[in-house]
């Protein structure tokens, strides 16, 4: 059955089932020249094809699944609570013997190619069958996941209005599995000569007026696979990108040298720093979260095992947060401290 027919299906038994609690899960499939990739949907119990939402599409970690990257976030619970679409793009053991994105790969960072164009044309399929609120989509992902979101951001930069990176490097940090390995270790190359090179890559884009890319991270200070550094690389990077975005020049408009830094802890959970990040309007643009002796897990997770713990700030929710605030969302949610 194609994907068409499937959200037809779905969208006659929430008609038939308003009263049901809970959305629903559908499947497709895409295809260009890059070869083809599954995926799947969760509609949101409240969603009315009259009536434009936003989107999620998120991108799970090594040996995850779609389900295992539900039941880690609990993403699918807040879709229904606020009534938004999530995309869940499964890698395969084809592409990838551990289904990692292959975000290190130069194949895989560009443009009309390899994975990020198969992400792309996932977005596009969704959105040819669903109603979706085009200036409300955004790019999620977690650690191997969260890598291939940084490089959406900069390779298809229109379709986004935002990208949360839990556990992530940045803009080509590796373009080699050697390389990919080092900076996972110790780091990637200079953030302001990556941050630079994601623009200019972006500039590539025939018609793009995009002024800004939001971007909110986490990290644990405990993680044993990817070094912390990665995360302020990360941010020093969309630093540089958004500098010139905004004008075309690299003239410290944006910096990842000026922030606002507030501290707070999860009850019986762990400690943790934030740091904001705000555009030469004083508008909110990128945010940083340190979560001391958290390792290489989902924060804040309804769920503990080896890469969700309970005892960290709820990314979930937060994410969801930053997203509405840096999108002119007006229904956004209270900050947590």
């Amino acid at each position: 059955m194609k994907f068409k027919q499937i959200m037809i299906a779905v969208g006659l038994l929430v008609m038939l089932n308003v009263g049901v609690k809970g959305g629903s899960w559908a499947s497709g499939t895409v295809k260009n020249s890059s070869g083809g990739l599954g995926y799947k949907v969760w509609t949101s119990s409240g969603y009315r094809k009259e009536k434009p939402v936003p989107l999620i599409l998120m991108l799970h970690g090594c040996m995850q699944n779609a389900e295992e990257l539900a039941a880690i976030s609990a993403i699918n619970d807040l879709a229904d609570k606020e009534n938004f679409l999530v995309v869940y793009p499964e890698q395969s053991a084809t592409a990838n013997p551990l289904r990692c994105w292959n975000w290190f790969d130069p194949k895989h960072q560009s443009r009309d190619e390899g994975e990020p164009s198969l992400l792309a044309a996932v977005i596009k399929d969704v959105r040819s069958s669903l109603s979706v609120d085009g200036q409300r989509v955004f790019a999620v992902g977690v650690s191997a996941g969260a890598a291939m979101t940084v490089v959406l951001g900069v390779t298809y930069p229109e379709i986004f209005a935002g990208l949360g990176v839990i556990i992530g490097a940045e803009y080509k940090a590796g373009t080699t599995v050697e390389g990919g390995l080092a900076a996972m270790k110790a780091g990637g190359p200079d953030p302001n000569q990556q941050g630079l090179l994601a623009f200019q890559s972006a500039q590539k884009i025939s018609g793009l007026l995009k002024k800004r890319m939001p971007v909110i991270a986490f990290h644990g200070t405990k993680d044993p696979y990817l070094n912390p550094v990665n995360t302020d690389q990360l941010i020093a990077q969309w630093a540089e990108t958004n500098d010139y975005l905004d004008d075309g020049k690299g003239n410290d408009s944006v910096t990842s040298e000026r922030f606002k830094e507030t501290k707070g802890s999860v009850p019986d959970g762990y400690s943790f720093t934030k740091f904001s990040y705000h555009d030469r309007s004083g508008r909110l643009l990128m945010e940083k979260w340190i979560v001391d002796g958290l390792g290489h897990a989902w924060p804040g997770s309804p769920i503990t095992n080896a890469f969700a713990d309970p005892k960290g700030p709820n990314a979930t929710a937060e994410m969801w947060r930053f997203f509405g605030e840096t999108s002119g969302n007006p229904k956004v949610k209270g900050e947590q401290e």
